[in-house]
C-alpha cells in the first residue's frame, strides 16, 4: 500500500464513535480531556461535528493532533449560536484553562504604552505597564520591540529629551545663585535634535512646547513632523544626496504608521462600542432564537437570548444593561492581558468583516426610556 495513503490509526477511536453518533455541525467550542479530566485543548469551528472528525483522519506520523489523540481520553463540546460567540468562548476558555497543547491564547502577550511622563522634562518612552501617575498614554500595540526605536527617531525629530529619567535638569529659566558651567549630557545638543535641558540651554516654557507638539503629533492634530521631513527630503534630493533623502524618507514612513496605528486604535476603541446581533432570525439554527451581544468599549459584557429590541429599564436585564452604561471607562492600568486580547480578537473580527457593521446599533437604543410621569 502507498505509505502517503495509510489509514489512520485513530480511525476506530473510542472518541471518534461519540462524536459521529452524538456531535452536530453547529457552531461552538470543544474541549479535549486527559486521564484526570484536565482539559488539553480547546478549540472552536463553525461545524464542530466535521473539525472534531478531521481529527481522526491524521496520518501516524507526527503533528500535534496525533500526540492529542494518544493522550486524550474524553471531547466535549457546547454548541453556540454563532461563529462570533464561539471566538470569544474559545479565547476566554484558553485564557482560563491554559490547555498544555494550546499555543495561541495560553501565554500572556506582551503589549507596550507610548507614555508621555510627568516630569520636569517629560520624555516619551514605551512602558509595559499603564502608569496610574496622571501620564498620558497612547495603545496598546501588540509589537512591543520596535516601539523604543520609534520613540527615539520621534523625539529627535520634535526635540524632546530621550535620556535616562535621573538625568538632573537645569532650565535656563530657574534662578540659580551659583551656577556653575554646564554641557550636554549627550551629542544630541550639538546635534540640534534636542534643546539641552540638562545644561540650561532652553527654558521651560520651550521645551513645553515641543512636548505639546509630540502629543499634537500622536494625537494627530499636527503632521509638522511629517511634512518637515518631506521638505528636508525633498531638499536632499536636490543637493544629490540620495541616500540622505532614503534615511529620510523612510523615517517619515516608519513614523507616520507610528501615527496612523495610534489614529486607529483610538478609533477601534471607541468604535467598538454598540449591540451586535451576529444572526438574524432566518440564519439561527433551528429551535434557537439569535441572540443579542452587548459590546461596551471593546469587550463583550453580555449576551442576551433572542433579537431583543428593546429592554424593560425596571426589569433585571435592563437594570443590568443600563448600569454597564453608567459605568466610567476603566483607565489603561486597569485592564488585564485579557481584557486587551479580547479588544484586538473584537477589532479584528469587524476589520475583516466590516459587512457586520450593519448588524449594530447603538448601545442606548437597547433599553427603553421610562415614560414620562403623568
Amino acid at each position: 500500500m502507498d505509505p502517503l495513503k495509510r489509514l489512520s490509526p485513530f480511525r476506530d477511536h473510542p472518541l471518534r464513535r461519540e462524536v459521529q453518533e452524538a456531535a452536530e455541525n453547529r457552531p461552538g467550542v470543544y474541549r479535549f480531556l486527559g486521564p484526570r479530566g484536565e482539559v488539553l485543548y480547546v478549540g472552536k469551528s463553525v461545524r464542530v461535528r466535521t473539525r472534531l472528525l478531521s481529527y481522526f483522519r491524521r496520518e501516524a506520523e507526527g503533528g500535534k493532533e496525533v500526540e492529542l489523540l494518544r493522550v486524550a481520553r474524553a471531547v466535549r463540546w457546547e454548541y453556540l449560536p454563532t461563529e462570533f460567540e464561539a471566538l470569544v468562548r474559545e479565547l476566554r476558555l484558553i485564557r482560563a484553562l491554559r490547555p498544555r497543547f494550546n499555543v495561541r491564547h495560553r501565554r500572556d502577550r506582551r503589549y507596550a504604552w507610548i507614555r508621555i511622563t510627568r516630569e520636569a522634562a517629560p520624555r516619551l518612552v514605551a512602558t509595559r505597564r499603564p502608569r496610574p501617575d496622571g501620564s498620558l498614554h497612547f495603545g496598546p500595540f501588540p509589537a512591543p520591540r520596535r516601539l523604543t526605536g520609534l520613540l527615539s527617531e520621534l523625539a529627535a525629530e520634535v526635540g524632546v529629551r530621550d535620556c535616562p529619567a535621573a538625568t538632573p535638569m537645569h532650565f535656563s529659566d530657574q534662578m540659580d545663585l551659583l551656577t556653575p558651567e554646564r554641557t550636554p549630557g549627550c551629542i544630541r545638543a550639538e546635534l540640534g535634535s534636542c534643546p539641552g535641558p540638562c545644561a540650561g540651554l532652553c527654558d521651560s516654557g520651550r521645551y513645553g512646547e515641543r512636548v505639546d507638539e509630540a502629543r499634537a503629533f500622536l494625537e494627530g492634530r499636527s503632521t509638522r513632523i511629517l511634512d518637515d521631513l518631506a521638505e528636508r527630503m525633498g531638499k536632499a534630493v536636490a543637493r544629490r544626496d540620495f541616500e540622505g533623502a532614503a534615511r529620510l524618507r523612510d523615517r517619515r514612513t516608519r513614523l507616520e504608521r507610528l501615527q496612523t496605528d495610534v489614529l486607529e486604535f483610538g478609533r477601534f476603541l471607541q468604535s467598538l462600542h454598540f449591540v451586535y446581533h451576529p444572526s438574524t432570525p432566518d440564519e439561527a439554527p433551528p429551535g434557537e432564537a439569535p441572540s443579542t451581544c452587548v459590546i461596551l468599549r471593546g469587550q463583550l459584557r453580555v449576551t442576551l437570548p433572542g433579537p431583543t429590541p428593546s429592554l424593560d429599564p425596571d426589569e433585571p436585564a435592563g437594570r443590568a444593561v443600563r448600569q454597564l452604561l453608567l459605568e466610567p471607562p476603566p483607565p489603561p492600568h486597569h485592564r488585564g492581558a485579557q481584557d486587551w486580547e479580547e479588544l484586538f480578537l473584537l477589532a479584528r473580527w469587524f476589520r475583516r468583516r466590516p459587512e457586520e457593521l450593519s448588524r449594530t446599533r447603538p448601545l442606548e437604543s437597547l433599553v427603553r426610556s421610562r415614560p414620562s410621569p403623568g
